[in-house]
């Protein structure tokens, strides 16, 4: 069995709409991934569950997943981690408001301290009902590519 190099986190629930589009892209994508990849498929994730499960990984990881950014809805980006500001939510009182920000924040002050990736979705509907939204079912190929595109160069970064 191979060394895993990197871990490809899909997080979402496909019971909300285009919250499940990043269980949606990796699904889409996990037969053409290299064998040196730890795919894990994060459906329904609590922050604490989030945060502990973070901090029980030992190399980079890559999250994809539906985000809010101010983008048009169906717009994607690729970022580090580290060369942006996650937008915390700290006046909740139940952790069940807690988001993935907030899950990140609670993880690092623990010792979290991978390189940290997003392939992060802008949503066009949130809502109780299953499927995609016509925009992001259309997009969903050209987002697999690049997803594809930059796991393949990190992957060849990190073994030369």
């Amino acid at each position: 069995m191979s060394k895993s190099l990197l871990t490809l986190i899909a997080i979402g629930n496909q019971n909300r709409g285009d919250d499940g589009i990043g269980i949606a892209i990796v699904e889409n994508i996990k037969n053409q991934l290299p064998s040196t990849i730890d795919v894990q498929l994060w459906e329904s994730r609590d922050a604490l569950s989030v945060a502990a499960e973070l901090l029980a990984i030992n190399m980079s990881i890559i999250i994809v997943d539906c985000a809010d950014m101010g983008l048009k809805g169906g717009e994607y980006k690729w970022f580090k981690q580290s060369e942006c500001v996650l937008e915390q939510h700290h006046n909740v009182l139940s952790t069940h408001g807690f988001g993935f920000s907030d899950a990140l924040a609670l993880a690092e002050t623990l010792g979290f301290e991978q390189d940290l990736y997003f392939f992060a979705v802008q949503a066009v509907e949130i809502e109780f009902k299953q499927g995609l939204s016509d925009i992001l079912q259309k997009n969903m190929n050209v987002m697999s590519d690049l997803l594809l595109e930059k796991i393949n160069n990190l992957i060849s970064v990190s073994t030369t």
